[in-house]
């Protein structure tokens, strides 16, 4: 083969490598260029998927290029806008403003550092959104900026909420200012305090933003307080899991110096690990209103609010406090003598300043080493040493004369005398309440005896006491247990000799008791005021009587009652007594109503228009007991009354005392002188009978004639006779 054939061989060999060559590196460039379609096909497919959900988010997204033109924005954006992406896209900030007045712009993507900011916008319909923007920046593989990317997050509701919230933190805290209520927190571990405002302004300080000093706070607690409170807080601190809270009340600094009282509440909201508290939340309230109170209640409860005293229940305790078993005391009880009168004819507001000057007058003179206290009332209790007889009745003497003296309230001038009952420790009792009840009881002798004097108590004071006590339980049950019963003292002419009247006597016959005198019962019912009681009962019981005799067929005499103080204050008792005669249809003229000189001059124009009131109705009306009083004659000559009664203590010496025998004429002529009638009661002699017919007396009554009989023997014996004497 030649060379030329081997160089065509070659040839051909060269060319279809060629061929070969060229169809290799076109198959792979097709191959390349298809892989590089379907990247880019790839590419475009994840763009759009980017690009929908990025549209599909609520929150506005754009990019900007390093001259500030948009590159993208997303349908959220628009929206924003109110503009499309051809609109948007190419354009900076400024070349839409100007174009579509869009004023959103600036505040929304004006921002170029990357970073986060809040910033609000107007919106065209007048609403105001709040959006927070991030501003992140994008570099090229060079490092040099490339482009920015924006996201505005809606924060409106946020806002809105947090504004809600803040509103709400500011009406709290004025809530708590008003309740003087302040919040606070403690991180133990970190020794971090806040407070609320409420906090301080409740004593007066400005409140602190932020963490406090807690140690300063810890120093505006009263020096006296301060270890009590810190013990308190120790206790928390170095305890294990419980307990977990603490309370306390103490005094704090107000800023104006003063302290006031506060409560505080505290409870660990969180432990460490080795379940010591770490964290603390608490609460303090001002108390000092509700404690000044509290003070005060707890001072009127053991204090008498008008005199500052005392009370009984503070000297009970002050007994027990400073009583010992080599302990001599003296319980003083002391009473004001016709303390009432003062009440009833000057006002209430003038017998508070009299007990205020003799609260004084007793302070002063038992302040060394006494106490005194108000019973309440006029009615006051002392305490004083009692190692010495002597010594005490000194001071007892001293208190009952310096409450005697004159006393002057205003434009007045009083004499008030006191009544003391005295019992000794431990001789009368060994505890308050027996002392007391002794002291009592002899202050009940005291008055009984003529008041303006002191007693000791005694055992036969005691003995009087319980039998005033079983009478007066008895006495309460005697009207519905039909235990009174009137008796019938006759009443004779000196000058025919024949029976004219008679008085009517009650008598008490107990079912359990016996027979009880009227001198022990009549005080008694006017004590407790059942005389009012009784009195009606008695001119019913005489009313009945009288009319009984009439259907009888016997003529009455006039029967005299006697009306007790209680009853002529009535200002109807006119129109009572009126009522019972009319009721069992008893004529006046059969009535005599008697009632003692003292009960008359007590209140004399009361007494004259009540006399007048009977006389209207036709009751004759006496005065008895007259010459015992301080009558005025001034009035005497006013009162329309037809008979005086002459008192039985003058009657009853008047044959050997000179005196009484003189009182008696002059009684006797005064009344001839004002035209009216006398009767003399407590005739006994027949001596005394003579006397008085010699000095010119009309009537008389007493044992001479006959004692108080019943009812039937007086029928018997005076009004049957009456008749007979007349046929």
């Amino acid at each position: 083969m030649t060379l030329y054939h081997w160089i065509a061989i070659l040839g051909c060999f060269l060319t279809l490598c060629f061929i070969f060559t060229f169809v290799k590196t076109y198959l792979r460039m097709k191959t390349h260029n298809g892989t590089i379609l379907q990247k880019l096909a790839h590419y475009e497919h994840y763009a759009n998927q980017l690009t929908s959900s990025l549209d599909s988010l609520s929150d506005p997204i754009w990019i900007k290029d390093e001259n500030q033109a948009y590159l993208y924005c997303n349908a959220s954006f628009e929206r924003l806008l109110d503009l499309s992406k051809t609109e948007i896209i190419g354009y900076k900030d400024e070349d839409i403003y100007s174009q579509n007045n869009q004023h959103i712009i600036p505040n929304i993507t004006s921002k170029k550092t990357t970073g986060t900011t809040e910033e609000y916008v107007c919106l065209p319909c007048g609403r105001i959104d709040y959006f927070q923007i991030k501003i992140a920046q994008t570099y090229n593989a060079s490092g040099q900026f490339f482009s920015s990317i924006g996201h505005a997050q809606k924060t409106t509701s946020f806002k809105e909420r947090e504004s809600e919230l803040i509103e709400a933190e500011i009406r709290v805290n004025e809530a708590l200012k008003l309740t003087k209520v302040g919040i606070w927190e403690w991180n133990v571990a970190t020794d971090v305090w806040f407070a609320t405002p409420s906090y301080f302004t409740m004593l007066g300080y400005v409140p602190i933003k932020g963490p406090a000093d807690r140690q300063a706070e810890l120093e505006k607690i009263h020096p006296d307080d301060r270890e009590r409170v810190f013990n308190t807080i120790k206790s928390i601190l170095n305890s294990k899991a419980t307990p977990n809270y603490y309370k306390y009340e103490a005094r704090i600094r107000h800023n104006n110096g003063d302290y006031r009282w506060i409560s505080v509440r505290c409870i660990v909201t969180e432990f460490d690990q080795e379940d010591k508290p770490s964290r603390m939340l608490g609460v303090r309230i001002d108390i000092d209103d509700i404690q000044k109170a509290h003070s005060q209640v707890e001072w009127l409860a053991h204090h008498d609010p008008l005199t500052k005293l005392f009370n009984r229940v503070a000297l009970h305790k002050t007994f027990h406090k400073i009583m010992t078993p080599d302990t001599k005391l003296a319980l003083l009880f002391i009473d004001l003598d016709h303390f009432k009168n003062i009440n009833d004819s000057l006002g209430h507001s003038i017998g508070d300043q009299l007990l205020l000057a003799a609260a004084d007058r007793m302070r002063i003179l038992v302040a060394s080493d006494g106490y005194v206290a108000r019973q309440g009332g006029d009615e006051f209790i002392i305490l004083l040493p009692a190692e010495q007889e002597t010594q005490l009745i000194t001071r007892i003497t001293r208190i009952k004369e310096s409450l005697a003296a004159r006393y002057h309230i205003d434009q007045h001038q009083f004499f008030i005398t006191p009544s003391i009952g005295v019992s000794l420790y431990p001789k009368n009792g060994k505890d308050f309440d027996t002392l007391y009840k002794r002291a009592d009881t002899a202050m009940y002798y005291a008055k009984r005896s003529g008041r303006n004097q002191y007693a000791f108590f005694s055992e036969e004071m005691q003995a009087i006491s319980t039998r005033a006590l079983t009478l007066g339980n008895a006495l309460h049950d005697a009207l519905d247990q039909a235990e009174f019963s009137l008796y019938y003292q006759p009443q004779v002419s000196l000058s025919t000799g024949k029976i004219i009247g008679a008085e009517a006597l009650i008598r008490w016959h107990s079912k359990t008791l016996g027979d009880v005198s009227p001198a022990e019962f009549i005080p008694l019912a006017e004590e407790s005021g059942q005389i009012l009681a009784i009195g009606e009962w008695v001119l019913r019981e005489t009313a009945r009587q009288i009319k009984q005799w009439l259907d009888d067929g016997i003529e009455p005499v006039r029967i005299a009652v006697n009306l007790s103080y209680a009853q002529f204050q009535a200002n109807d008792l006119p129109l009572i007594v009126s009522a019972i005669l009319n009721e069992y249809d008893v004529s006046a003229k059969y009535l005599e109503l008697e009632l003692t000189e003292r009960i008359a001059t007590k209140n004399p124009k009361h007494t004259i228009t009540i006399l007048e009131s009977f006389q209207q109705y036709g009751i004759k009306t006496a005065i008895d007991d007259f010459g015992t009083g301080y009558s005025s004659l001034s009035y005497l000559q006013r009162f329309p009354v037809y008979k005086l009664k002459i008192d039985q203590s003058f009657i009853r010496n008047m044959t050997t005392n000179k005196n009484d025998y003189v009182i008696v004429g002059i009684i006797i002529l005064l009344a001839q002188q004002l035209e009216m009638t006398t009767i003399a009661e407590g005739v006994e002699t027949k001596e005394q009978l003579d006397l008085l017919k010699q000095l010119g007396c009309d009537d008389i009554q007493g044992y001479h004639i006959s004692r108080p009989i019943p009812a039937d023997e007086f029928t018997r014996h005076f009004l049957e006779a009456n008749i007979k004497s007349k046929n």
